[in-house]
């Protein structure tokens, strides 16, 4: 769903107000701290507390008096500075705070010296650019730090101030006057007169809107953009880090979807179903189900007319991918293939393609099997960025190259190989993940518990095979930790030079973590070293990898008769520690109390 410019203008109200509200509230804890900190060994009064958004300026810190309600300021000594005897929160911006005191608005330095004093309806304090506005007869205006009216009060009302340096907001303020928005910059001129129904900053333009429909201008009040556009953003300018260009948005005009950068000019034209960024300056485009690219022109590197970009490929394919690696995956006429750089077709050849990994793409293509119980299945093998099968199209299943290895699948069975295709691990598993830091999990089918009766047992070469579960996904099994806790397969550890680090007999394990693996059995987890050696018993119901410096979270579960219970019970009291390597307690949480306490203790 699509929401309207109107509804954003709307959060970004609500938005604001709760932010006002939270600046002017104070706890009533006499010791609430949050962004404020005194220097060590000193504490408040224990009539004063510190305002709920607080922090130091000026090496003080707005603080109020419990029982009078008044506030003042402290140093990091906790020792007042400013008097506790205003009605407003005293906050020091280049050294000045405006502060309320009776029916008075008061301009103040730092040594508690009144500057001068206004009779303002409402006023609010000093923003990092040392404006502050004020109401007055009913209008608002601005004043600056040594309390000259700087915009005289002339708006119904302030909608986004000047001074929050976010993006270039502190540039231009955003006032209301007889229910139309304008903007005005710090200067007193006003760039916008009030003539729309809301106005919205973004980077470095402006976002204008009447009767739902959405123009651009720049911070000094030219037009970008006329107002004709549907407002489609969700909150702010779309940030793609991998790219550039990382500020774009999709705009619609009559159903029909565009692009502008973060200037506000038009880089798609508004004519596509969709738009999508995929590369640096490169989108996928779609219009009646076919999808093309638009971007630069590959071959003279330029833009097209007035800067737009061009369709560089025709709207033919049925799907483009959004490839993070090597050549752009596409699919064209129900096979997949790949655009090389200059956006020529490499190849469409494959019934199955992933996305280059560490240079080479996973492809595979249906091929019929005599003595299969399916009508057909996969043959998969790899490709180079040039589109050569540097790794023949026989396994059964595949998986993309990661750390120089591909788990692969020949015979039934899961091995690795590299990229020469020489095995690294044998073809032995019925489950590999992919490799982290050099290791990887292994599963095999648990035969203990098998059903050797059972109608579909076969025998192939004269070693039993014994049936997967229902609906393995052997992939998704052993990269899921959720999905690996099913006793019918056991697991295991191996590393990249294919030697057993766990051998393949436990219930759940984790990846390697600093040096600690996570390993489960009979319904508990203990932990064993990169040498296999259990370091840590089967004590904990449930845990928490990976180790982060040095630590980890570990859980009891137990009903109320201290009985142990699953974690995921309806009600179940946790008893949740944070242990280190040796085993040390760093700190323990019961669930019934909500109370942590810190401890040092070793298990047993």
């Amino acid at each position: 769903m699509s929401l309207s410019f109107t509804h954003f203008s709307f959060f970004n109200q609500v938005v604001k107000i709760c932010l006002a509200i939270a600046l002017l509230i104070s706890l009533s804890q006499a010791h609430a701290k949050f962004g404020c900190e005194l220097n060590q060994g000193y504490e408040l009064p224990e009539d004063i507390g510190f305002n709920w958004l607080c922090s130091f300026s000026n090496e003080l810190a707005p603080a109020q008096q419990i029982s009078t309600e008044k506030y003042g300021a402290v140093n990091r000594q906790g020792i007042a500075v400013i008097p506790f005897e205003y009605d407003s929160p005293v906050e020091f911006i280049q050294s000045r705070a405006l502060v309320k005191k009776a029916d008075k608005w008061v301009l103040i330095d730092i040594a508690n010296h009144k500057i001068a004093e206004f009779d303002f309806q409402e006023a609010w304090n000093f923003t990092p650019v040392g404006l502050a506005q004020f109401k007055q007869d009913d209008k608002w205006g601005y004043i600056n730090t040594s309390g000259e009216v700087v915009i005289q009060p002339q708006f119904d009302s302030i909608v986004y101030g000047f001074g929050y340096p976010l993006l270039n907001e502190n540039v231009i303020a955003i006032f209301e006057l007889d229910g139309k928005q304008g903007a005005i910059n710090q200067a007193g001129k006003i760039i916008i007169p009030a003539q729309f129904d809301d106005i919205r900053r973004a980077n470095d333009i402006l976002f204008v809107s009447n009767d739902d429909k959405v123009g651009i201008y720049d911070y000094q009040g030219n037009m970008i953009q006329p107002v004709e556009f549907e407002f489609t953003m969700f909150n702010g300018f779309y940030s793609d880090n991998r790219w550039t260009n990382e500020n774009w948005l999709s705009i619609t005009k009559n159903g029909k979807v565009g692009a502008i950068d973060k200037r506000g000019n038009i880089i798609v034209p508004t004519e596509f179903d969709d738009v999508e960024i995929i590369s640096e300056n490169t989108f996928k485009v779609s219009k009646n189900g076919k999808y093309g690219i638009n971007g630069i022109n590959g071959i003279n590197g330029i833009n097209g007319i007035n800067g737009i970009n061009d369709l560089i490929t025709p709207l033919k394919f049925d799907y483009i991918a959004d490839s993070l690696e090597g050549p752009t995956r596409v699919k064209l006429d129900g096979k997949w293939g790949y655009l090389d750089r200059s956006d020529s077709l490499m190849m469409v050849d494959y019934d199955e393609a992933y996305d280059f990994s560490e240079g080479l793409a996973m492809v595979g293509n249906n091929q019929k099997q005599q003595f299969s119980q399916k009508d057909e299945s996969k043959s998969w093998g790899y490709i180079n960025t040039i589109g050569e099968e540097v790794i023949p199209l026989y396994y059964e299943d595949a998986s993309p190259f990661n750390e120089g290895m591909a788990a692969v699948k020949l015979n039934g069975k899961w091995g690795v190989i590299n990229f020469q295709e020489n095995r690294i691990v044998p073809f032995e598993y019925d489950a590999i993940s992919s490799f982290e830091n050099g290791y990887a999990i292994v599963a095999r089918v648990n035969t203990n518990l098998a059903d050797s009766s059972s109608d579909t047992d076969e025998m192939i070469d004269g070693v039993k095979e014994y049936p997967l579960p229902e609906e393995w996904n052997d992939e998704v099994y052993v990269d899921s930790s959720t999905s690996r806790d099913n006793s019918e397969m056991k697991f295991g550890i191996i590393n990249s030079q294919g030697n057993i680090v766990l051998p393949v007999e436990y219930d759940d394990v984790t990846q390697v973590s600093e040096g600690m693996i996570g390993v489960k059995n009979d319904d508990k987890w203990g932990f064993a070293n990169q040498q296999g050696k259990l370091v840590f018993p089967y004590l904990f119901d449930q845990i928490f990898p990976p180790f982060e410096n040095g630590v980890i979270q570990v859980d009891y579960c137990y009903d109320d008769n201290e009985n142990t219970i699953s974690c995921d019970s309806d009600e179940v009291d946790i008893h949740t520690l944070h242990i280190d390597k040796q085993g040390n307690i760093i700190n323990e949480l019961f669930s019934s109390l909500g109370v942590a306490v810190e401890v040092e203790e070793t298990i047993d």
